[in-house]
This record gives structure tokens, sequence and C-alpha cells, in this order.
């Protein structure tokens, strides 16, 4: 209880200057966070990505410039065998760091972002460079044993002087050092905030990292992937007194498809389109397949502020369903499931998250699923009820 009270604090200094006044051109943006599951159980930010926009044009809509800076220390498992991209399906919880790819990563990134927004915003157009950074290493807690096993250097999972066949970033000596470009269009008609939505929002997005710009070190990639986001929001009930909202019950629904595909597509690019990531429940980095399309439900039940309107109780009752097919990345492996004809992976969910929302930007609580149909989250087999601590709703 203690970890949680001071991870709260720390959300409120990294938040507070969120709710300052803009001026005329410059302002705050928090663009990511992230943490290691093995620190503090996942509750201490270990990632953070921060930076500044200058809008050349504050009083229409947007014509701004922005510049971002991230850097931190994170834990990938990967649930595919590097060399032949078969998955790897532990029998029981022990065998997890046994057999899954378990490392952790430093990585550094810059973004160089231009937004031009359209008709007060209700459209805008972005454009982008990505420049990351990454160096691979062993886990921090090598060797040592847990509850999902023996952690192993990342040279056992790997082998020496591994080829990248299936993560080619990981290649050789395990940096990495590219660029990507991204281009996104979203079209925002959402009224938003910590109590209430209502409207739509549907977002375009592109991004590409051709070989030549990502291959200066061992580690290298070459791919694209386009996507397609749409959310709903309608709030069916408010209890308000007093100019306060007390409870507050939101239904919202989101709707991804994305296609990635590429000659090296590395693990940052697998990680947010993975099937396993978008249905809640399961592992991430599986069931990562070149298409993907996912069905986000959610029913939103907030609570009072308690005097803070930036800090809020929340029960969020979910039912997800997604769909993957084509081939594994960086291999020719189709999609399967035992329960399928063969040729695509379905998957469901359903479940709760009991959190608090802090400045309507992170939700720090437990997240409990129920596994539908003969998918598994590979990291608990055998498990119909699967929980984990949530720190963002970030679908």
């Amino acid at each position: 209880m203690k970890r949680f009270f001071l991870t709260i604090l720390l959300a409120i200094t990294l938040f507070a200057p969120l709710g300052a006044k803009e001026g005329t051109g410059w302002r705050f943006i928090f663009a990511d966070l992230d943490q290691h599951p093995e620190i503090l159980v996942g509750f201490c930010p270990s990632y953070v990505m921060l930076g500044a926009g200058y809008d050349f044009n504050p009083s229409s809509s947007s014509s701004e410039l922005q510049v971002l800076v991230g850097g931190g220390y994170m834990q990938r498992r990967l649930w595919q065998d590097p060399v032949d991209g078969s998955t790897i399906h532990p029998s029981v919880k022990s065998e997890v760091n046994d057999e899954a790819v378990t490392y952790d990563f430093a990585e550094v990134d810059f973004q160089l972002r231009f937004v031009q927004g359209f008709f007060d915003d209700m459209l805008t157009l972005q454009a982008g460079a990505n420049l990351r950074y990454e160096t691979n290493m062993d886990n921090l807690f090598v060797g040592k044993n847990s509850s999902y096993g023996m952690f192993h250097t990342l040279d056992y999972y790997l082998g020496k002087n591994y080829s990248g066949a299936v993560y080619p970033d990981l290649a050789g000596n395990h940096q990495f050092l590219g660029t990507s470009f991204d281009l996104e269009f979203q079209f925002n008609m959402m009224d938003d905030n910590i109590v209430y939505n209502q409207g739509v929002t549907v977002n375009l997005f592109a991004s590409y990292a051709p070989r030549a710009l990502n291959s200066a070190l061992d580690g290298f990639a070459d791919y694209y992937t386009l996507q397609l986001n749409a959310v709903g929001a309608v709030t069916l009930y408010e209890l308000k007194s007093a100019g306060q909202t007390w409870l507050s019950i939101v239904l919202i629904d989101r709707f991804n498809v994305s296609w990635t595909d590429g000659s090296a597509v590395p693990v940052y690019a697998q990680e947010s389109v993975s099937l396993g990531r978008r249905v809640r429940g399961y592992s991430k980095f599986s069931y990562n397949t070149q298409l993907t399309m996912v069905n986000n439900l959610d029913i939103r039940f907030a609570g009072p502020g308690l005097g803070l309107n930036w800090l809020r109780p929340r029960i969020n009752v979910f039912f997800d369903i997604g769909y993957g097919a084509g081939s594994y990345f960086n291999t020719q492996k189709g999609a399967s499931c035992e329960y399928t004809n063969g040729n695509f992976n379905l998957l469901m969910s359903t479940g709760a998250q009991f959190t608090i929302t802090v400045a309507d930007m992170i939700d720090l609580g437990y997240e409990i699923a129920y596994i539908i149909g003969n998918g598994s989250k590979l990291q608990d087999p055998g498990n119909r009820f699967v929980g984990a601590f949530t720190f963002f709703l970030d679908f």
C-alpha cells in the first residue's frame, strides 16, 4: 500500500505542469511512460518521454512543432523461437523464464513532429521523424529464480552471434540504431474529460522504416505499418450536485485494425500491433501476425473525486475480441490456433479493471481478466482467470 501511494505522489509531480495555463505558443508535452515489471512490481516508472511544442498559430487551428526526448530501462518477454519462429508454449508457469526470451533493454528516443490542424483542430495532420537507440542486455535478475522459473542470459536464449532471423534488432551484439517516419491523420469530435466522454475519434496512421536507415549497428529493421483506430463514446448517466460529479457511467467502444509487414520487423514494432497486447488478459508479443483486428468494449464507472477533480476511483468492465491472420513476423508461418481452421487466431476475454485515475492520463490499479475460448496467456499457462497490475487505459 505504501508503494501505491508513493506512485500516486510521483504521478502528481509528473503531471502537475499539465494543469498550468498555456502560454501564447509554448506548451509542455507528456508523451509516454513505461515500467520494468521486476522493479516494484511495475509500479515504478522506468521510462518517460517528455517534450515541448511551439504553436505558430495558437489563436485558431494548430500549426505546432514538437520536440520529444525519451529514455529509460525496461524488460521484454518474447514468445517465438528466435531461430524458426515457432510459438513457445510453456506447459507450466515455472518454465516461462526457461523458454520465453526474457531480457532487459535501455532505450533512448528523439522525435521531431509537425502538427497542422484544420477547422479548429477537428481535423489534424501530423508528420514526424523518430530516432531510436536500444541496447539489449541480460535481465537484472539473471541466474535467480522467480515464480516463473530462472532468468537466463540473452545469449542463452539466442546463442552466440545471433543472426536476427526472427528478432532482427537483437542480431549480433544486440544493439540497434534506427530511424522511422510517421504520418497520422485524425478526425476528432470527442468531448473528453475524466468523468465524461461523448463523441467519436478516428485515426489513420502510417509508419515506414527503411533498411538503409536502420542498419548502422548489428541490429537492423526494414518494415512498414498501417493502422486505423476508431473510438466512439457515450455518457449513459451522470450524477451531479453543487458542480461536482459523484458518479458517471460511460460506454466506450474502440476498433483497431493494423497491417504490418517487411523483410525485418523489429521487436518494438511487433509490440504495438500484437494481438496479445490489444486483447486484455493475454501476453504481450503473442499472436503477433501481419493482420490484426480488435474491438474493445468498455463500460466505465467513475466515482467521486473526494475534493480533487484530477483524482478518481474507476471501475472499467470490458469485453474484447480480436482476430489475427497472415504470417507471423519475419517467418513464413501462418497464424494458427488449435480451435480454428488453422489460418487465423481468434482471441476473446472479459473482465474488470479497478483503478485510481490520475489526471485522466494514467490508471493505477489491478486488472482481472477471464480468457474465453482456447487461447491462452502464455505467461500463465492453463489459467482462465489472470490478474495484472495496470498503469494505463491506453487503447
